[in-house]
């Protein structure tokens, strides 16, 4: 795969990781883990059935052989896979708890900055690219998100009297450490989450690192070790709450948001893969973030900045065009000593 296709896939894969949690706001009163389980349940029958239609009885010739060379691959691989979506829940509660204004500040830059820096770390990054040009691409893709994040806050301002009535509210129903548990859980989130980037330095077969899974190799463990995760977590508050049943007698008008989301999700966490083949984590990840810009524009999509000033609209411009500033400037650095 050529950089060019792989920064695409990146692109694409954004796009993906982006859009799945939009369902959400169709569960209608169904439980938030009764959707989490479902999604990976059905991402590890997807990407099981995938990867053994293209690599057949391979798959398992691979990963007999990578477990006999170096079993530490596989291990980091499946327990990377059960860590991340432990964050991604914690993120979920939060994100209903606070909203997107406050938790994605916090998730942004730990994404970009100590989860780039730790793929790098790990994983390396093309030789071609210097680390001072990695970085001013990370203050980009940061200074893209912060642009939409404030569209947001321009955007509660208009329709919520200001930000001192809001901010007097948010006090009043939530109180301010409860705010202050919320801010420490996703920092903690965030910094689960860069587990994934972290499996994939590691364990992905990489340029510079010959050892590790091939993409659909490690999208199975990965996911396997996913599904474990998810059972773990959401299968011990889905006992703690008594709600099993509601999840098992779930008709497909349920379930089929768990499918949607789950071939997004793990749909976008196949085509990272492949990209961070041909590119490295520490670049892949980054091109990752942009997933926040499609979030927004599926809140344009559907109606959240209706009545917004125009301030709130151009935020999310300005945002966009910094993300491909980003994007472009990683590509121009990658050529620029080829």
């Amino acid at each position: 795969m050529t950089q060019e296709v792989a920064i695409l896939g990146g692109l694409f894969n954004a796009f993906l990781w982006g859009s799945w949690a939009v369902v959400l706001k169709k569960l209608d009163g169904y439980p938030l883990d009764a959707f989490f389980l479902g999604l990976y349940i059905f991402s590890f029958v997807f990407v099981w059935i995938f990867a053994w239609i293209v690599l057949g009885e391979e798959l398992f010739e691979e990963m007999a052989q990578v477990w006999r060379e170096r079993p530490a691959v596989i291990i980091v691989a499946l327990a990377v896979g059960g860590t991340f979506v432990i964050g991604v829940r914690i993120t979920l509660t939060v994100f209903t708890a606070v909203g997107l204004s406050v938790t994605a500040p916090i998730q942004t830059f730990m994404s970009l900055i100590l989860g780039t820096s730790l793929a790098a770390l790990v994983g390396g990054r093309p030789a071609a690219l210097a680390p001072l040009d990695l970085m001013v691409a990370c203050l980009l893709l940061f200074a893209a998100a912060m642009a939409t994040v404030w569209a947001r806050i321009v955007r509660d301002r208009s329709l919520f009297e200001g930000a001192a009535s809001q901010l007097r509210r948010a006090v009043g129903d939530t109180s301010r450490r409860l705010i202050a548990k919320n801010m420490a859980l996703v920092s903690l989130a965030s910094a689960i989450i860069t587990a994934y980037p972290l499996g994939l330095s590691y364990s992905l077969r990489a340029p510079g690192r010959e050892y590790g899974l091939t993409p659909l190799s490690y999208m199975i463990v990965l996911v396997t070790g996913s599904l474990i995760g998810a059972l773990l977590a959401s299968g011990a508050i889905l006992t703690q709450r008594r709600q099993w049943s509601l999840f098992l007698r779930a008709g497909w008008t349920k379930h089929r948001y768990s499918l949607i989301a789950a071939g997004a999700h793990y749909g976008g966490n196949i085509i990272n893969a492949f990209a961070t083949g041909a590119l490295t984590a520490a670049v892949s990840w980054p091109i990752g973030t942009t997933s926040q810009l499609w979030t927004y524009v599926w809140g344009l999509a559907t109606g959240e900045f209706k009545g917004a000033p125009r301030k709130s609209y151009l935020l999310i411009a300005t945002g966009a065009l910094l993300y491909l500033a980003g994007i472009l400037y990683l590509r121009w650095a990658l050529l620029r000593s080829t």
